[in-house]
């Protein structure tokens, strides 16, 4: 009842705010004026915001434009590419499994899916384009595999080329299903031993496919059973915008001063299915469904009375899962020197540089088309941004909507 009630609220027109009352926060209006700025500058097509505490919507907001072309105004329940936010939810659906004792976090991943058993480590000399293949020194597990450690890379010079031989492509997959696709990345060399650094790559895909094999279902039925349903996701799926493709939030990158279309034709075809489930970057979503899996991880796995993960999961989750490791640098803009990987989640430390107003211990995601959230344990509230920017100047954006947030704050 209180979601159907959300919902008129804020879908009675094609842009309406609105702002519950709460003691941290004031003027949160004015993230209004930062969204239209950003908006008139070709920064953004549009975008939906979500702030809540654990139990309610705190501001909503809805601005922009879903379709340039069209002209279509953005709407609260349209659908967004989430592309790396996948990556939290299919983290959950592991936790959950490991709860119910399926597996330890520390058993090798040979031990469920035999494929990968003689993974090679890729040695590259790069001025000649040549590389030797190594045996691994440890096994890959579970654990490498949560906290993007196994060595899974999605490109580089030379594993780049070997995946175009086998027509792997983790953004486009065209393979007839899951487990042929994982077949074929069994056999593809990871680019450093396993544990030795944080390299970020398609290890939730093959978490995606352990989900598959543990539980004998598809990752999509999984999903919805385990996630989704019990928390009121129901705009949530691999193709859950195939029937109303209008409400599909089309993907720009900023070219100059103006915005350019970069959706692919798949997202598009009504009639299409999907085959490969990326768990790493295939989900379709909506703003006021996101909304509630950040809710229930501000709560400590509970969402409205249903416990969907323990605290104890919740905490390693959102904990240092990398100890001495230390980002790329090439991520410090994304990431922040000085701050740790959980399980598919970046968390804010005392050392981190790139923190800036953020409270140590929270933690945030985000997607390749700008789809991000924030939350923060210390002052009690999740904050989602919802839009389809691709492209290095998404970063700024990211950026500022965090600030734009923390800026509200008593």
């Amino acid at each position: 009842m209180r979601r159907a009630l959300f919902l008129f609220t804020i879908a009675c027109s094609f842009y309406q705010s609105t702002e519950a009352q709460n003691p941290k926060f004031e003027n949160l209006k004015t993230i209004d004026t930062w969204l239209q700025s950003n908006i008139n500058d070709n920064n953004l097509s549009g975008a939906v915001i979500l702030i809540a505490d654990k139990d309610n919507i705190l501001y909503a907001t809805n601005k922009g434009k879903s379709n340039l072309e069209s002209q279509r105004d953005m709407e609260v329940n349209d659908y967004f590419k989430i592309a790396s936010l996948s990556k939290v939810i299919t983290t959950v659906a592991i936790m959950k499994l490991y709860e119910d004792g399926n597996f330890d976090l520390d058993d090798p991943i040979e031990l469920y899916l035999p494929i990968f058993k003689d993974t090679k480590v890729i040695i590259e000399d790069r001025s000649s384009e040549n590389y030797t293949l190594e045996s691994t020194e440890k096994k890959i597990t579970i654990r490498q595999l949560l906290n993007q450690t196994a060595g899974f890379a999605y490109d580089g010079p030379i594993i780049s080329k070997l995946y175009k031989e086998k027509s792997l492509s983790f953004s486009n997959p065209t393979h007839e299903s899951l487990s042929s696709f994982m077949k074929d990345l069994s056999s593809m060399p990871i680019v450093h031993q396993p544990g030795e650094k944080f390299t970020y790559g398609p290890s939730t895909d093959v978490l995606g496919y352990l989900i598959e094999v543990v539980t004998n279902q598809n990752l999509e039925i999984y999903l919805e059973q385990n996630i989704f349903e019990p928390l009121g996701m129901v705009s949530t799926g691999f193709d859950a915008h195939r029937q109303s493709i209008d409400r599909l939030v089309r993907a720009y990158s900023k070219k100059g001063d103006s915005l350019k279309g970069i959706n692919k034709e798949l997202d598009l075809k009504k009639e299409y299915k999907t085959k490969v489930f990326m768990a790493g970057s295939g989900l379709i979503s909506t703003a006021s469904d996101y909304i509630r899996f950040c809710q229930m991880l501000l709560n400590n796995g509970i969402y409205e009375d249903k416990r969907i993960l323990s605290r104890k999961s919740i905490e390693m989750m959102t904990t240092n899962q990398i100890g001495g490791i230390d980002y790329p640098k090439g991520f410090y803009p994304i990431l922040g020197k000085g701050n740790k990987f959980g399980f598919g989640l970046n968390i804010i430390t005392e050392n981190g540089t790139f923190n800036e107003c953020y409270s140590e211990g929270s933690y945030y995601w985000e997607g390749a088309y700008s789809t991000t959230f924030i939350i923060d344990p210390k002052e009690g509230f999740a904050a989602l941004m919802m839009t389809q920017l691709g492209g290095w100047h998404s970063l700024k954006v990211r950026k500022d909507f965090r600030k734009s947030v923390y800026k509200t704050l008593k």
